[in-house]
């Protein structure tokens, strides 16, 4: 291994190289530590060796790599890697998020505490996804257009699988750019329209900005509106996960048989309002005045 700092990107291409030469010269497993122990480069790690020689050439091969790990490696590496490992995608493009979770997932190969199979992966990254983008999956997997209900858990290979479902991504985001610039053309006209308005006989503009009229009517003008829902935050994952909320149609202290309409549909815009700890609070609020209401009602009806 060459100078520079110990990750474990680094570490799995070196493992992967140690292994193939052991198996080419077919090195038993108590002599492939020494047949490695003076490879590295680095002034630190061959200090470390050179200084510990005897106690490490005794180890297998694995096991060196473990104490290597726990040496160079940051006290926090387990923690950093296993957070890209369930990080979601939010507003990253499924391409490189999922490519960043597949590289993530290869660098702890020798990890079986963080290392995820490939069906395994798949799943974390079906539930992590962007919800839009899990619409329009569940919608597309359970169509005819590929001849048969789940075409998209069909597909065998990761790699396929994430190619296929980066497509879905892509066009999804070419339709929000689409209508983003539909937006701002509408907003555009409707600035034009209201500059116009001086010129337009019988309307002048008073300071505040609105018009006072004579013979011509006021014109109210549309505004555009969206047609679904924000995706949720992180802070508002959060706290609906804290309060028994679900993420499709974005209630809170929901009972644990929910079932939701808006599984495989985009949520409208402005059915439900921002989740804020203050939302939650005055539900929470209104609950408890209910159940309170409820119970004096029963009391006083029993006496």
């Amino acid at each position: 291994m060459s100078v520079g700092r110990i990750t474990m990107e680094n570490l799995a291409e070196f493992r992967n190289c140690a292994k193939r030469h052991f198996a080419y010269k077919a090195i038993p497993a108590d002599s492939q530590v020494t047949q490695i122990l003076f490879c590295f480069d680095d002034h630190n790690v061959s200090t470390w060796i050179a200084a510990n020689d005897e106690a490490l050439s005794i180890l297998t091969f694995e096991n060196f790599l473990l104490r290597l790990r726990s040496k160079f490696l940051s006290s926090t590496w387990f923690l950093d890697y296993g957070k890209c490992l369930v990080t979601p995608q939010n507003n990253s493009p499924f391409s490189d998020w999922s490519s960043g979770m597949r590289q993530a997932n290869n660098a702890v190969s020798s990890v079986d505490t963080l290392f995820q199979s490939d069906a395994r992966l798949r799943v974390w990254m079906r539930i992590l996804m962007h919800d839009d983008l899990q619409a329009e999956y569940t919608a597309k997997n359970t169509s005819a257009e590929g001849g048969q209900a789940g075409t998209l858990d069909n597909i065998v290979g990761l790699d396929d699988w994430c190619t296929a479902v980066g497509h879905i991504d892509e066009g999804l985001r070419a339709k929000k750019e689409r209508e983003t610039k539909s937006y701002l053309k509408q907003l555009q006209a409707m600035g034009n329209m209201s500059s116009s308005h001086s010129s337009i006989p019988g309307i002048t503009v008073t300071p505040t900005g609105r018009s006072n009229t004579n013979d011509v009517s006021s014109q109210s003008i549309p505004k555009p509106a969206r047609s679904y829902a924000l995706p949720l935050t992180v802070e508002e994952r959060n706290l609906l996960a804290a309060n028994k909320g679900c993420t499709a149609c974005r209630k809170v202290f929901l009972p644990s048989d929910h079932k939701c309409d808006y599984r495989n549909k985009p949520l409208p815009f402005g059915a439900v309002p921002t989740i804020t700890q203050a939302h939650v609070d005055k539900i929470r609020a209104d609950i408890f005045a209910r159940r309170d209401k409820k119970r004096t009602t029963n009391q006083f009806t029993s006496t």
